[in-house]
């Protein structure tokens, strides 16, 4: 891959003007993929010299998008922060996490006691550490909507990190270390997941047959329309579009996610500028530089409050926490939003 980079370029500069980390901090802050991922990594002075640099990409994959030779400028960029920061004193942020991970093989530890949840059935859940931690409803409305779909959804017990976080910024090490841990405990069966970014590291690191919650429900038909309230209050949504999940798992799922929303009554999806837009949550960035991770979901969350958005729902756990961070909108994952439109008589 990494020759391939190198020698791939054309200098367009088309990975410059998409970038979204260089129009929210300028190029004097982070001077862009293409120096990052291509130019820097054949003067080793110069690399560890733009250290700081490298921990503001989101790994969105706008970058690879739009480049003529599709060159895989992320990975790229990720590679080359493992060879840099690999053993070197990271932000705070990071650090809490490799802890947590050396001491419960997860990133963020829970706050409160883990939800009661089915640890045998017929369809894996792969729960993943921020909805697990942080967002545990996420879970629960999971459970609901496969159940609702005909399926027998469990959680294996002892399960560890995908290892996408741990990637992205650069700890090879324990991402070998969970990943250890997970191929004594998931097996290759089907798995479902609520993160786009569990969805991708079980599919391409582990060998699984990942689908994210959208593909499965869309797949097995979809929660049939008549199981949603009729009488559910009217709401305004926009849709955030995930990078890892329009981007890596495929634009498919965006026009899936629309699907089902479509079968909810009461629900008119808003269409808002800079849909596209990264959150700023990817990449290790909410770990390292919040800051910057804020600002950009606080514009996000600006245009789909212009556009008249009651609320904003993120089909990633991940996105959900980050955008939150910003305020003066709700925010909700679209799982959790289509199991509380369940009847009654579903929501169980």
């Amino acid at each position: 891959m990494t020759e391939r980079v190198l020698d791939g370029c054309i200098k367009c500069g088309a990975c410059v003007r998409v970038c979204p980390i260089i129009a929210q901090q300028g190029r004097d802050a982070f001077p862009g993929p293409r120096r990052l991922a291509v130019e820097a990594p054949r003067f080793d002075g110069e690399l560890h010299a733009l250290r700081s640099s490298l921990l503001l990409c989101t790994t969105c994959g706008r970058c690879e998008e739009v480049c003529p030779s599709r060159l895989p400028l992320p990975q790229a960029l990720v590679r080359v922060r493992s060879l840099v920061l690999e053993g070197d004193e990271r932000p705070e942020g990071q650090e809490r996490m490799m802890e947590n991970v050396v001491a419960t093989g997860r990133t963020v530890v829970p706050s409160g006691p883990p939800a009661s949840v089915p640890t045998t059935g017929d369809l894996m859940l792969f729960p993943g550490c921020i909805a697990h931690a942080r967002l545990p409803e996420t879970i629960v409305a999971a459970l609901r909507l496969l159940r609702a779909a005909g399926a027998r959804p469990y959680i294996p017990e002892g399960w560890a990190c995908c290892g996408s976080p741990l990637e992205k910024i650069g700890a090879s090490s324990l991402v070998e270390t969970v990943k250890g841990i997970n191929s004594r405990v998931l097996g290759v069966a089907k798995v479902v997941t609520t993160c786009p970014g569990c969805t991708v590291q079980l599919r391409t690191a582990h060998g699984m047959d990942a689908w994210h919650i959208i593909e499965h429900l869309h797949a097995v038909g979809g929660v049939p329309g008549d199981l949603f309230d009729p009488h559910a209050p009217p709401v305004r949504a926009a849709l955030h579009r995930p990078c890892h999940l329009a981007r890596v798992v495929g634009p498919h799922t965006m026009e899936m996610a629309r699907d089902l929303l479509a079968r909810v009554p009461g629900v008119e999806v808003v269409e808002y500028d800079g849909q596209d837009d990264c959150c700023g949550g990817g990449g290790g960035v909410a770990s390292s530089r919040p800051e910057v991770a804020e600002a950009m979901a606080r514009r996000k969350i600006g245009s789909a409050r212009d556009a008249g958005a009651d609320l904003l729902l993120a089909p990633c756990p991940f996105c959900v926490v980050n955008l939150r961070r910003a305020g003066g909108m709700e925010v909700q994952d679209l799982t959790v939003f289509l199991a509380e439109r369940l009847g009654p008589g579903q929501n169980k």
